[in-house]
């Protein structure tokens, strides 16, 4: 297949990274929110209605991944897979139980027109840095505030930020196979700065310390 087609390609597969991200927000916010409210008040009925849109939801979820596994099957040669890319900060954070540590291991300043960020590795012996745009730095953290304002969304994930930056990213940085890479890098200074944190109990999924107003005037500040 000619790769003329290969940003086509990989546009779809981001779009069904959002979709199930948005499927799974669904799921979390009817077994988390609704749910619970509805028991307060005592609504019998509307909750077994909320279990029966939540299976719904589960069943049309597990269609989603197997219809994305095949995609990627067919697809897959055309396709930059984040989840297999070779890069020692993704990996730390599909390991790291704890991000806050992470984040207190993380330095971060500006310099020039970039934003330099840099980790300690958790023995002290060296550390990695990225060197972000400072463009490229705000506007992922205002992708992610976005998120939060525009979607209503509960938690981001580096995944969804990543799919949705992509192709700037690649354009406009050296991240060419990495962009989740470096949204994660941002991600830890938001961290640091007290500005995200983990969900509880979740891995990757991070929500809201601040209000949006206060995160665009420290933006605004840097």
């Amino acid at each position: 297949m000619n790769t003329v087609f290969k940003k086509e390609i990989e546009d779809i597969s981001a779009s069904y990274d959002l979709l199930e991200d948005s499927l799974e927000n669904l799921k979390n916010k009817i077994l988390q929110e609704h749910i619970p409210d509805c028991s307060k008040n005592g609504q019998v009925e509307e909750i077994q209605n909320a279990l029966q849109m939540f299976e719904k939801v589960k069943n049309h979820m597990n269609e989603l991944a197997n219809l994305k596994g095949s995609y990627k099957e067919i697809f897959g040669d055309y396709i930059i897979d984040n989840d297999q890319e070779e890069d020692n900060e993704e990996i730390e954070e599909e390991n790291e139980k704890d991000i806050k540590d992470v984040a207190d291991r993380t330095t971060w300043k500006k310099e020039n027109e970039n934003i330099r960020i840099e980790t300690a590795r958790p023995d002290g012996s060296s550390s990695y840095p990225n060197i972000i745009p400072i463009h490229i730095f705000e506007e992922i953290v205002r992708t992610i505030i976005d998120q939060f304002v525009r979607y209503n969304k509960d938690y981001i994930k580096t995944s969804t930020i990543s799919s949705l930056l992509n192709d700037k990213i690649i354009q406009e940085t050296n991240y060419k196979k990495s962009p989740k890479t470096l949204v994660y890098s941002v991600i830890k200074v938001l961290i640091k700065e007290n500005i995200l944190e983990n969900k509880e109990n979740y891995k990757r999924m991070y929500v809201l310390r601040e209000s949006p107003e206060y995160i665009l005037k420290w933006l605004e500040s840097i």
